[in-house]
């Protein structure tokens, strides 16, 4: 006897939203407009209210460097010069720092707007679950204040969400012009956030999960090459023309050395065994670790970068002690210098002593991952009241002098994110670890199953990176903690896409 499944409606894609595009899917059928229009007056009416009580953008050490690489017209800088390019081109529009703040903002929600229609168009959430994801991503004070950095986060998390969303397109339409869209994102993410180093890797994830055939996908991967090593060779010819070392990041080698350094009360070095020419290094290292007490460090302040940030943090002092700048430029030539042998040292002592390694840095970073520190989102400006005079000069300020409601509101209102972000991926490992050991993934549609596959793939390699080769703050993680909110929403619908599957599997 013939049985078939009837799906309430309210469940049901209509025809038009089966095979519209996505446009089409928005402007014709009432609620998405509806959800539009409210998303876009009310992301409007926050940005205004919210500048009422931060009139100024919030700036840190980077905001000057990247406003430095424009002024001193340098081709190459601590961090990559994409977000230089960025501000440089919306400083020829205007010079006001409230339309950079909200070119970023509206940016970024556009990116976001992307991704909820996607969800919507290729899932078919319930509308409670639709409610909840539209306030978490359109009324959320989290990307105000991400947005009213002077950084480069904003800008790289509409990049990276908009890239992941072009994955759930392709993993359900695959097509040629989809390829070709994701090898241009991942190249402009590459000249904005040395983090986007990781997403060829993803994509050759997402290529492989994808239906697509052998040569469209090598298509895809050529042309995404093909866009990043330009800029990867010219990084690091202007880096060599500066410091005298062919480089891509100056900044790599500090890391390595600092993550290293994390571990030195706990080895002991054989100094006749240490590569040439980093001895000096080593016993600034030792002295060091000799003449300040562990309760004087304060390591736990620096949230895993306390080597390079601290001023008496033995790689600030040894670089003073071989070099003098009193520009950006020279500034970076002795960042630069010091990088190659900061980098041979740091490797040496990682190599050699790999458990306390592990045991002192990665599993500190593993907890900051997990419970991610405020950091810039802590207090406004870092609690200073004036500005650098170059940042005062960009944006045209007649006094130095910045204001807020409060330099403390923002580190109240942000308090929840990092337990909210350490609650999700608790949940989102458990659930993973039930779906493969009760197979209920195998009771999931097939682009829900090659959905939720791709965006843990991002997320695993983002935790894998992070804690090998990053610091880890809250504002590094924000394109995580939407996947993780967004799929924990998906996820709890799981008995109806467990519906779902079965109704497509009967016909």
């Amino acid at each position: 006897m013939n049985q078939t499944l009837s799906i309430p409606s309210s469940i049901t894609p209509s025809p038009q939203s089966a095979s519209s595009p996505l446009w089409k899917f928005i402007t014709q059928e009432k609620s998405n407009l509806t959800y539009l229009i409210i998303a876009a007056c009310g992301c409007t009416l926050e940005f205004f209210l919210f500048k009422l009580l931060y009139p100024y953008p919030d700036f840190i050490s980077d905001s000057r460097s990247y406003i430095e690489t424009n002024l001193y017209h340098m081709n190459v800088n601590l961090w990559p010069i994409g977000y230089s390019k960025f501000l440089l081109l919306v400083h020829t529009i205007s010079h006001s720092d409230t339309f950079l703040v909200g070119a970023q903002y509206f940016i970024l929600e556009a990116s976001l707007a992307y991704f909820y229609f996607t969800i919507r168009y290729l899932f078919h959430p319930l509308t409670g679950t639709s409610r909840l994801l539209f306030v978490f991503l359109f009324l959320n004070p989290l990307f105000l204040y991400l947005s009213n950095f002077v950084l480069s986060d904003a800008i790289f998390a509409a990049l990276t969400v908009t890239f992941l969303t072009q994955f759930l397109w392709l993993l359900k339409t695959p097509s040629l012009r989809l390829v070709l869209i994701q090898a241009i994102i991942v190249g402009l993410a590459f000249t904005i956030r040395y983090t986007a180093l990781y997403y060829p890797l993803v994509s050759i994830i997402g290529l492989l999960l994808s239906r697509l055939k052998w040569p469209t996908r090598i298509a895809g991967l050529m042309t995404m090459i093909f866009l990043i090593t330009p800029f990867y060779l010219f990084t690091k010819q202007q880096t060599k023309e500066i410091t005298g070392t062919s480089q891509f990041s100056v900044f790599g080698g500090w890391q390595v050395a600092n993550n290293a350094l994390y571990m030195y009360d706990l080895i002991r070095v054989d100094s006749t065994l240490l590569p040439a020419g980093t001895e000096k290094l080593d016993r600034l290292a030792r002295t060091f670790f000799k003449s300040v007490p562990p309760q004087s460090r304060e390591l736990q302040s620096y949230s895993g970068t306390f080597f390079i940030k601290a001023p008496f943090g033995v790689l600030k002092p040894y670089m003073e002690s071989r070099y003098s700048y009193d520009d950006p430029i020279s500034q970076f030539r002795a960042w630069g210098a010091v990088s190659p042998l900061y980098e041979k040292y740091g490797a040496h002592l990682i190599i050699h002593h790999p458990f306390a390694f592990a045991q002192c840095f990665l599993w500190l970073n593993a907890k900051n991952y997990f419970l991610p520190h405020l950091e810039k989102f802590d207090v406004y400006n870092n609690g200073k009241k004036r500005i650098d005079n170059h940042i005062q000069d960009w944006f045209d300020y007649i006094s130095p002098y910045v204001q807020s409601i409060s330099p403390t509101l923002q580190g109240k209102i942000c308090y929840g994110y990092p337990i909210l972000f350490m609650i999700l991926n608790i949940y989102f490992l458990a659930g993973g670890i039930w779906y493969l050991t009760k197979k209920q993934y195998q009771r999931l549609t097939v682009h829900f199953r090659l959905s939720f596959l791709f965006m843990t793939t991002f997320l695993v390699i983002n935790f894998a990176f992070s804690i090998l080769a990053t610091i880890i703050v809250l504002r590094y993680e924000i394109v995580p903690l939407i996947i993780l909110f967004s799929f924990f929403l998906l996820l709890l619908e799981s008995p109806r896409n467990n519906y779902l599957a079965n109704h497509a599997n009967t016909n």
